[in-house]
């Protein structure tokens, strides 16, 4: 992006604060949001950073991830005048030292909530659903009766929640805040004193309970004032604010730029979405792009679940390379391109053993989104420390080599039991070393790399991991009636057994080294030429269905949640494409699909190519 271009909305941002009266900014993807949160919160210090400062207050700036927090911060400069945020750490900072107003707010709202919920999915009878409902119920109201004896409250980074040991979840975070600023006035005049400006970013990312809660904080003329940004089309995540509106007499502004994407793929959006018209701002005027879809006859499925069978995923990803082929885009390692599912990328790029593991029967929700981060403890410190130890030594760098094993376990620390040897000495010992840690990676198991490892302290090992390796592999047959609690075993022993081959990839997806991504995970990035993959039946997740959504007369309609679902996904993916873009549509009917798009006006007959 070029020169900063000041638009209307910018300017009706500016009146309103001037004004001192409350919005939030529609805008579209490309439209240069940051920017405009940027020129408001710079207004914001120069019109009355003085006198907040004297006052001791602070403006706040809640952002959906960390890496927003660094962007933003930098382009302020770190001036402490801002706390910049993600939307978790903010809250619980705010929260955290009152502990008798959140054993208050868990007493007199959380818990209770929690418990009518489950009471719901309790019809008395002996159903496995009926009888969990009533062991949680049993669980939540034991420590209810527990909360008196809580001396203080911690927030871990789970889904989890532990109240009779002051253990609180994401949700717990946001529904205990929400009541607070909601329900007790007190809290909530403290609160809109030390933030007189309250700016939320990605607006349609938070919870209805906290966009509910600033504008409580809000509601009178004046300050304070709340200001969010965002996109109702960009909300891709359940339960979130996609209807976020300003405080009762806050204005409603839409930027309508676009300052990302060429004139092909703008145009294309502006037919996709239908509730804002965008238009070329900026270097992009300049920009024709293309915009082309290719259908790909998919085959009926011929393993159980309507999946398809090995050898039909095989030929699956033959049309993709075929696909690619047609456009001119083969071989180039520059192209970004959007899966749905993980499975799909793992399959690919060849981890779709370690997948299956930990998205299947003995992996909890815990351990599939620690797998997705790469932060489980089983595999993050072969993302951190063993994989990276084996590419430098692979790559000949053995300065890297050195530089790494000092940093990752005790042998090769400074101040370790090698501290007296010279430094000849301990570049040959690290040659040797990681030299036969290649070897064991190479030709022996997971667990035979970890306790190589440890027995010669290469890297830390963590409590959890050498409680696993001391300990003989679970013999028993798994049943989940009975080992439900104690499944990780199950996973840890399976996971140890596996040979090393899928782990380099695994590793260099999580590290971000390669050209492929989930279709959530690139929200917010941008990217020259992208391929979005549309295969509902490879992806088998049925919250979604592409076909439905760009093809109803051909693959069905939609329920309602695939509708929006899908809609608002496609929608992420298609405006990342800064100059082109390819969509890859696996469908039943390719021709009778063609006929649909072309009648729906989404793309032209020499946009639209077919493989049988």
């Amino acid at each position: 992006m070029s020169k900063r271009i000041q638009t209307e909305a910018d300017e009706k941002v500016a009146a309103c604060l001037n004004e001192q009266r409350s919005f939030a900014v529609i805008a579209g993807a490309g439209s240069g949001k940051t920017s405009s949160l940027i020129d408001a919160l710079n207004l914001v210090r120069a019109n009355y950073g003085v006198e907040l400062r004297k006052n001791g207050q602070r403006v706040a700036c809640i952002t959906y991830t960390k890496r927003a927090v660094e962007v933003i911060s930098t382009r302020l400069g770190f001036d402490d005048l801002f706390a910049v945020s993600t939307l978790h750490s903010f809250l619980w900072r705010e929260i955290k030292t009152f502990t008798k107003d959140i054993r208050n707010a868990l007493r007199e709202s959380r818990i209770p909530h929690l418990i009518a919920k489950e009471a719901e999915k309790d019809n008395g009878g002996k159903s496995k659903a009926a009888r969990k409902a009533r062991e949680k119920i049993a669980k939540l109201t034991e420590e209810l009766e527990e909360l008196d004896k809580v001396t203080s409250f911690r927030y871990e980074d789970t889904v989890y929640s532990n109240y009779s040991k002051g253990k609180l979840s994401h949700d717990d975070v946001i529904e205990v805040v929400g009541y607070l600023l909601v329900d007790k006035e007190v809290f909530r005049k403290a609160f809109g004193f030390r933030y007189p400006f309250i700016f939320v970013d990605e607006a349609q990312d938070t919870f209805p309970i906290i966009v509910d809660a600033f504008n409580a904080v809000t509601e009178d003329d004046g300050l304070p004032v709340v200001g969010y940004f965002g996109d109702p089309w960009q909300q891709i995540y359940d339960k979130r604010a996609s209807d976020f509106r300003p405080p009762l007499g806050g204005e409603t502004i839409e930027k309508t730029e676009n300052f990302r994407c060429s004139e092909s793929v703008i145009a294309f959006l502006n037919v996709f979405r239908k509730d804002v018209e965008q238009y070329p701002a900026g270097d992009n005027k300049r920009r024709q792009g293309s915009v082309k879809i290719t259908l790909v006859e998919a085959e009926e499925p011929e393993a159980p679940r309507r999946r398809y069978s090995d050898a039909q995923l095989d030929r699956a990803l033959h049309r993709m390379d075929q696909a690619l082929e047609d456009w001119g885009w083969e071989g180039r390692g520059d192209v970004i391109r959007l899966f749905l599912a993980r499975q799909m990328i793992a399959r690919r790029l060849g981890f779709a053993c370690l997948n299956s593991l930990f998205t299947g029967k003995y992996a909890s929700t815990t351990a599939q989104v620690d797998y997705e981060s790469g932060e489980h403890f089983l595999l993050k410190p072969i993302v951190t420390a063993i994989w990276p130890l084996i590419e430098a030594h692979r790559n000949g760098d053995q300065r890297q080599v050195v530089d790494l094993l000092r940093t990752i376990g005790p042998a090769f620390d400074v101040r370790g039991k090698n501290q007296d040897r010279s430094l000849k000495e301990m570049v040959e010992l690290s040659r040797q070393t990681v030299t036969r840690l290649d070897e064991v990676w190479a030709n022996y198991t997971l667990r035979d790399v970890y306790e190589y490892c440890q027995e010669n302290e290469l890297i830390r090992i963590s409590e959890r991991l050498s409680e696993h390796l001391a300990r003989a592999p679970r013999t028993e047959v798994y049943n989940e009636e009975i080992f439900g609690l104690e499944k990780g075993d199950w996973l840890c022993d399976d996971f140890l057994a596996m040979k090393t081959t899928e782990l380099g990839a695994y590793c260099n997806f999580i590290q971000e080294n390669t050209v492929y991504s989930t279709q959530h995970g690139v929200k917010g990035e941008e990217y020259s030429d992208v391929l979005v993959v549309f295969d509902d039946i490879e992806a088998a997740w049925n919250n979604y269905s592409f076909s439905k959504l760009l093809t109803p007369g051909t693959s069905g309609e939609p329920t309602e949640g695939q509708y929006r679902r899908s809609e608002k996904l496609a929608y992420v993916c298609f405006s990342r494409a800064e100059e082109n873009l390819r969509i890859l549509f696996y469908t039943n009917n390719a021709v009778a699909a063609k006929q649909e798009l072309i009648q729906q006006e989404l793309f032209s007959e020499t946009d639209i190519g077919v493989i049988a």
